[in-house]
């Protein structure tokens, strides 16, 4: 078996697969399989994936007979997924070689930690990068520490590379109670930043690209405004539910609910900007 499994999930992703792949069979850390899973693709996503296959045994491809939706599939390597560790890629996104390598490394240097993440970069459609997101991880214990990792936190380190059986629960729970593809890689990790238990190694790099083609606009700027708001609901619900489980004295639950409010405008939709969609009517 081996030691991490990469999830990637595709359709349609001829214009940067190539690269995607290349820069996985090419890391510096070489014991992990890769589950592709083509969401039945129209354009050369087949074959590419089929010619990395044939020269890499690592590489396991399966393609769909028809698409079963983007969330299925790419939930779909995670169940599948049976080594200690895990990491999404997302067809589009690159990162630095050795980056695989350093971020096992940072876990198994911290076995409290169930997630590691490197520095984090958008590339814009154009090409040029954004400045990085480096993770600053707060040594201290507490509710300072706990809000530095709420507001400090990057959706980007959702590609880091997780402990298997941690993100399986999560994922179990996060879609059960919360099944929105929206916001959801922000709630996943939620859990995380109350218990402390991310690590990370800021000298290797997530390269995020963000592309007309491959995402669109924003989400939230296309959803109506009463499914934001009902969005801004259940995402609080279940960050205050979370903040209930744990044994947090009634300052500190009382502090992180308080802080949820400003939490849940970063991490889903800003009111001040439903405000103004709803006097602009936008």
């Amino acid at each position: 078996m081996a030691e991490v499994t990469i999830g990637i999930p595709v359709y349609n992703g001829q214009g940067q697969l190539v690269e995607c792949l290349d820069c996985l069979v090419n890391q510096t850390f070489s014991d992990f399989e890769i589950l592709l899973f083509d969401n039945a693709s129209t354009d050369e996503t087949e074959a590419i994936a089929k010619r990395f296959a044939a020269l890499d045994s690592r590489i396991q491809y399966t393609r769909r007979s028809e698409n079963i939706g983007a969330v299925k599939n790419f939930i779909t390597p995670l169940e599948q997924a049976k080594s200690p560790f895990f990491m999404w890629r997302a067809h589009d996104d690159v990162s630095s070689l050795d980056y695989i390598e350093k971020l096992v490394a940072a876990l198994k240097r911290a076995p409290s930690a169930a997630l590691a993440t490197g520095t984090i970069q958008f590339e814009r459609p154009n090409g040029r990068p954004t400045r990085d997101y480096v993770p600053a991880i707060p040594i201290e214990r507490g509710l300072s520490a706990i809000l530095k990792l709420m507001f400090g936190s990057h959706a980007g380190w959702y590609y880091g590379i997780w402990r298997t059986k941690t993100l399986q629960s999560l994922i179990g729970r996060v879609w059960t109670e919360f099944p929105y593809a929206w916001a959801s890689d922000h709630l996943t990790l939620y859990s995380l930043l109350l218990d402390q238990q991310v690590t990370a190694a800021p000298d290797t790099k997530f390269i995020q690209r963000v592309t007309p083609k491959a995402h669109g606009p924003r989400t939230g700027q296309r959803q109506p405004i009463p499914e934001l708001l009902e969005l801004r609901r259940e995402f609080l619900k279940c960050c205050n539910a979370m903040v209930d489980e744990r044994a947090f004295d009634p300052f500190t639950k009382l502090a992180i609910k308080t802080a949820n409010h400003f939490y849940v405008g970063k991490r889903v939709y800003p009111m001040k900007k439903i405000i103004k969609r709803t006097l602009f009517r936008y």
